[in-house]
């Protein structure tokens, strides 16, 4: 996923830069990869954009890669506390994980009650796929397939990147980067070789996030320096028309090669992507700091962590609504795969309810869940940092 914010209120941040622009887009990225999941037919299904929109979860991985180099770089050099650090984003991450994996087994409960042991916690909902989603090892390999909250696999890849991301940082620093480099090189053919194509995500979903995560650590560290926002204003129209080929550029990408090996190459297409509208130079970066989009880009990791459930739920209810009423609700596409939409105008509606319904429980996880986590690992924290201070006072 999720490319998660790094001004979270546990630790500051190393500038003041927030390159809102880049929320925007995690925000539209997001809502893409919503449109990926959603069981609706036509265009949605049908279209290769939309088939291989689950190349935007790559967009988080390099994000991350940036901010978290970005706003913790010169923090953890100086302070040297991996344990606050991966308290910090932790915290951040794990609550609504934890909210979402509940309701998720809420639901297996209600299927054992009603319909008896036999169909519930089967197959991805099984207790042993369970225990690995509350470890968050659930993208290191162990499962034979996506389990529970499925898209939350990549937040599983992400706490590791944060931790080895630290380690290096305060163990060697220098290595940094040259790490950095050969995961990127070694992570690319390891993939290329074993899965075929970067649409790996339970057996090397790890991998795949070390790859785009360290090519944000890159560019944050040889490409970008300190001010390059300040001065993209300089010249909008250079930077409009260079901001509109890039958005051009990715979905060319995503609709003519995502479903090949070239898809490996999709961190470095979003890669090149961010480095363009971090500058925030041109008209597209200011519709995408807009309130609207800068609205999805707030709530975008409970967008990411919410919809999964709400398109089972929205399944659920179709299929109870269409035996009630007798309305043919659902269509078969070419590969069988089961959809929402007998026509057009009917796949829409059901999409717009989905993202209607996404929308709504991420606004209400991100107030409910996601902030009383951060200000909880806050408060945690800080905790812990007086503790010995009030100890050395003691023995004093």
């Amino acid at each position: 996923m999720s490319a998660l914010k790094a001004d979270d209120g546990a630790l500051p941040r190393q500038t003041p830069t927030r390159f809102a622009a880049l929320d925007g887009w995690r925000g539209i990225c997001a809502l893409l990869v919503v449109c990926f999941h959603a069981p609706v037919a036509g265009f949605i299904h049908e279209g290769a954009f939309f088939r291989h929109a689950f190349l935007f979860v790559d967009f988080f991985f390099v994000l991350s890669g940036f901010v978290i180099t970005h706003a913790f770089y010169g923090r953890l050099r100086a302070e040297q506390s991996f344990g606050r650090f991966f308290g910090a984003r932790l915290f951040r991450v794990y609550p609504l994980h934890l909210f979402m994996l509940a309701l998720f087994v809420g639901f297996e409960v209600f299927l054992a009650v009603t319909r008896g042991p036999g169909e519930a916690f089967q197959e991805g909902s099984s207790l042993p796929a369970l225990a690995h989603n509350l470890l968050m090892t659930h993208s290191f390999g162990f499962l034979s397939g996506l389990s529970w909250n499925y898209p939350s696999w990549s937040i599983s890849a992400e706490l590791l990147a944060y931790g080895l991301f630290a380690l290096v940082v305060i163990r060697a620093p220098r290595a940094l980067i040259p790490l950095a480099l050969a995961t990127m090189a070694v992570g690319v053919v390891v993939i290329a070789r074993l899965d075929g194509t970067i649409d790996t995500t339970f057996h090397l979903g790890w991998l795949r996030c070390l790859v785009g995560f360290s090519l944000g650590t890159v560019i944050r560290r040889v490409l970008w320096t300190d001010g390059q926002e300040a001065s993209a204003g300089e010249n909008s129209a250079a930077w409009t028309i260079a901001e509109l080929a890039i958005v051009a550029m990715v979905v060319v990408f995503v609709d003519r090669l995502g479903g090949t090996i070239l898809s490996l190459a999709a961190p470095f297409v979003f890669g090149f992507a961010l480095y363009v509208f971090a500058h925030e130079g041109g008209l597209v970066s200011r519709v995408l700091k807009s309130a609207p989009i800068a609205f999805l880009g707030a709530i975008s990791y409970s967008i990411y962590m919410t919809h999964a459930f709400v398109i089972s739920r929205a399944e659920n209810v179709a299929t109870v609504l269409g035996n009630k009423i007798h309305w043919p609700i659902f269509s078969a596409a070419l590969d069988g795969k089961r959809l929402m939409g007998a026509n057009e105008a009917e796949a829409l509606l059901a999409l717009g309810l989905i993202v209607g319904a996404t929308l709504l429980a991420s606004a209400l996880t991100y107030r409910f869940v996601e902030l009383p986590g951060i200000a909880l690992g806050r408060t945690f924290l800080t905790r812990g940092d007086r503790r010995p201070t009030a100890s050395r006072r003691a023995a004093a």
